[in-house]
């Protein structure tokens, strides 16, 4: 599965290669706060990202979901979440992005 960005979208090809189907805002979000918990040094689980996005069990599950469909995410036995590589490259960009922005932001006052 590959990624590419058509009119300001980012997209997921699929493994037939002649489907495509949309990453959503809210997937990045989800990519990026599993990145960021990762980052913190300790194990993610679902219960964490729902805690840290604010979001109900079933919401997060939902979305989790879809991710590891899309070959975004993968879930060990105990339940733990780790980013694909395709994942990462994807919640690394949305991380930077959104640190920029808040830079930006930070210095415009």
């Amino acid at each position: 599965m590959s990624y590419y960005i058509y009119k300001k979208k980012l997209w997921l090809e699929t493994s037939k290669g002649d489907e495509s189907m949309p990453l959503h805002e809210s997937g990045e979000m989800y990519l990026e706060s599993i990145y960021v918990l990762s980052q913190k040094g300790s194990r993610v689980r679902a219960i964490d990202v729902g805690e840290h996005m604010g979001y109900s069990k079933p919401s997060v599950s939902r979305a989790l979901g879809i991710l590891r469909q899309n070959g975004l995410l993968l879930t060990d036995k105990d339940g733990f979440l780790t980013l694909t590589e395709q994942g990462e490259r994807i919640a690394r960009q949305t991380y930077a992005r959104h640190t920029v922005l808040t830079e930006l932001f930070v210095r415009l006052g």
